[in-house]
């Protein structure tokens, strides 16, 4: 809301000042900060131009542009007596009416009439004077940091305030004036802190406005966006020196932007020869460890040479270079060591160390999941008639897919993040591509947005490996619950359903997880089933959401069965497009009629056509009975099958209509209710082929009318 200010606009800053942070707390830190601040100026009526959020590694900060000096005024309004109760039959207060303009500070003269459900009354506008803002922004600043929350807290002072790490100081500014606050023990000034190495101590932040610019002069630059585009070109400069380019990898450039203040970048090199190694490998050293930069050539090959990122300008940087080179040398050295000895031995080998490392307790080891996998993999290719030579390979691989968990690179951490590509690339070093490849990317997808697995073998390896950890961990009751998700079943639910829908398996949900149960021991109970069937249908609308689908159109499809989870996905995506149709509206009205005044149990659909005596009911049975027909030839596996049902449910709306106007459905003789009812039942069941239009929204302006 546009609100005109009668003297100038100011700004106000918030600094956090504290030790390091690590970088996976600043930006929920600072998005807590914004959402804490933004309500409670919300509540006190306090309106801004814009906020703007700063941080580094030692500092978490809001700025507010564009604050009025003064809270808004508020008004309130008291309710008092009737009107006939305050003033007698001449217009003259009464005792009464005098007493409540007495007790709100105003003449009887000033009191106001309203009209209410219980009659028109007196009231006072009360009007109250607003505050000064940064008097309520010291109230407000100090429970902002007070709500604030992290995975891991330090607790210090008097033993009852809890933050990530020690607070240093804290900037509170109001244009030129300090928001007076206190937390923590430290008392709000206008000072601030610049690069650590400099040694120049407090600076004062004399105007608000002036924030960004007494760091920048003191080798902060506080503002994410601005830092992470300077480390970006500085990057990609320094690799262009050596005609080389670094790939895009957002994840690092965010990680690197929260652990500096003040970027500036160094390129070193590694020996050649650790070229041999499998670039993930190096890669991992170089990323996951160091925080380094990959460095390839224009055709995506691996160069030994990394960029790294470091905060301000050391007085020698070939010393900086000296020492990385050294970190990474060791890294890469034991990473050559591991390969070597993890190649010396077959992968069948190390397959039938699994024996010994349980997967979960009561479920068997790895190995047991290995053998598990294997035949799983046969059950569900043969179900998607995926080509035997793939369905082999793909067995092939599940025996061993599990095998590099045992292996030194991965057994000794360093790796660990490996886990899956490690095996596939020693398998295929030891003379099994296809193998290999399908073991390499068994994990895939990884998380929300990762690649699918490239390959038939990969993905029905992928999805086998998913399904039976699903089955297994509902088997052992470890069922997501809340924030708990232990072995992530719920990201693992997505890519199976990604994979099953990518390459157009035709398998129902229930299908599917009976195919997995079957390879555990023991018999499955048809709760189970229908639990685990229940808790993927559950992720299926996040994969929906993601293409677009409104919430209704969901609830509408997935309300209903379907053969197979394409045919799901297809009836859901069918009532998107026709939602809005006019025609469309029609028959959500009609079937809302039949669906509505059908009872919740289940009845008979068995029409006795001698009791149809009123032409109208004749009508919609016959109605009922040719689009019955026209659906039942229809070919299921057509991407058209759920646009050529509506079609056809489409010729029964004015049946419908005529039926409900001229029959009384729920006639005194049971027989003929029953017979209406199950007529109704018939046409009740063909709309329910494409989705519960009844769960289907629409706004006032848009609803549908008969």
């Amino acid at each position: 809301m546009a609100i005109e200010h009668l003297t100038p606009l100011k700004d106000a800053v918030l600094e956090i000042g504290c030790e390091e942070l690590p970088s996976s707390y600043i930006r929920p830190a600072i998005d807590q900060m914004v959402a804490a601040a933004e309500a409670s100026l919300k509540e006190h009526k306090i309106t801004y131009q814009n906020l703007y959020t700063y941080y580094t590694p030692r500092r978490l900060t809001l700025f507010f542009k564009g604050l009025p000096e003064m809270q808004e005024d508020s008004a309130k309004e008291v309710t008092g007596p009737l009107v006939s109760v305050a003033f007698d039959e001449h217009g003259l207060p009464t005792r009464a009416g005098e007493g409540f303009a007495k007790a709100q500070g105003v003449s009887a003269a000033a009191l106001k009439r309203k009209m209410t459900p219980k009659g028109e009354v007196v009231v006072v506008i009360k009007k109250g004077g607003g505050r000064l803002t940064s008097e309520i922004m010291g109230e407000i600043f100090p429970e902002v940091i007070k709500k604030l929350r992290f995975p891991k807290v330090q607790r210090w002072g008097n033993g009852d305030f809890l933050f990530a790490r020690p607070i240093r100081w804290v900037c509170g500014v109001f244009s030129r004036t300090v928001i007076p606050f206190e937390i923590a023990g430290i008392y709000s000034n206008r000072e601030t802190r610049g690069l650590r190495a400099l040694k120049k101590g407090a600076l004062d932040v004399m105007e608000a406005g002036d924030y960004l610019d007494v760091l920048r002069e003191n080798g902060v630059i506080a503002d994410p966006a601005e830092r992470k585009a300077i480390i970006w070109n500085k990057v990609q400069q320094a690799a262009a020196e050596k005609g080389a380019v670094v790939p895009a990898d957002p994840d690092l450039l965010d990680d690197v932007n929260n652990l500096i203040e003040s970027p500036d970048v160094i390129m070193g090199s590694f020996d050649p020869k650790y070229l041999e190694l499998p670039d993930q490998v190096i890669v991992t050293a170089m990323r996951e460890h160091q925080k380094y930069f990959a460095v390839r050539d224009g055709e995506g090959k691996l160069l030994p040479y990394f960029i790294g990122v470091i905060n301000g300008t050391p007085k020698d940087k070939q010393v900086v270079i000296r020492s990385n080179e050294a970190v990474l040398k060791a890294r890469l050295e034991d990473a050559k060591f591991f390969v070597q000895e993890d190649l010396k031995v077959p992968m069948e080998e190390w397959a039938q160390k699994l024996s010994g490392l349980t997967w979960l307790e009561g479920m068997g080891s790895m190995l047991d999941k290995s053998h598990r996998l294997s035949k799983l993999v046969g059950k569900i290719g043969e179900v998607f008639e995926v080509p035997k030579d793939a369905i082999k390979t793909a067995q092939s691989a599940a025996l061993l897919c599990k095998a590099d968990l045992v292996t030194n690179i991965i057994r000794e951490k360093e790796f660990n993040s490996l886990q899956g590509v490690m095996g596939g690339i020693y398998v295929a070093r030891q003379g099994e591509v296809e193998t290999g490849a399908a073991i390499q990317y068994h994990y895939y997808p990884r998380f929300s947005g990762d690649q699918l697995p490239p390959t038939k073998e990969s993905s029905l390896l992928s999805l086998a490996d998913k399904m039976d950890t699903i089955v297994g961990c509902f088997k052992a009751r470890i069922i997501p619950t809340g924030s708990q998700d232990p072995f992530a079943l719920r990201r693992q639910a997505l890519g199976v359903l990604q994979m099953i829908l990518e390459n157009r398996y035709s398998i129902s949900l229930e299908e599917l997880v009976l195919t997995v149960q079957k390879v555990y021991v023991g018999k499955s109970k048809p709760a189970e089933t229908k639990e685990i069937a229940e808790f993927l249908k559950g992720r299926l609308q996040t994969v929906l959401e993601a293409r677009g689908l409104s919430y209704d159109v969901i609830n509408a499809a997935v309300a209903t069965e379907a053969p197979s989870l394409i045919d799901m996905v297809t009836k859901a995506e069918t009532l998107q497009k026709n939602k809005n149709d006019q025609d469309f509206q029609k028959l959500v009205t009609a079937a809302g009629r039949v669906l509505r005044i059908l009872p919740d149990k289940k009845i008979s659909d068995r029409v006795a056509k001698p009791l149809l005596k009123l032409q109208e009911e004749k009508d919609l049975y016959e109605a009922i009975q040719t689009a019955k027909g026209y659906i039942a030839d229809e070919d299921r596996s057509s991407a058209d099958y759920y646009e050529d049902v509506v079609g056809h449910l489409e010729t029964m709306v004015a049946p419908i209509h005529a039926f409900f106007e001229k029959v009384m459905v729920m006639d005194k003789n049971a027989k003929i209710r029953n017979n209406r009812l199950a007529m109704l039942r018939q046409a009740g069941d063909l709309f329910l082929l494409s989705g519960d239009f009844r769960k289907l929204v629409y706004t006032s302006e848009s609803a549908p009318s008969a």
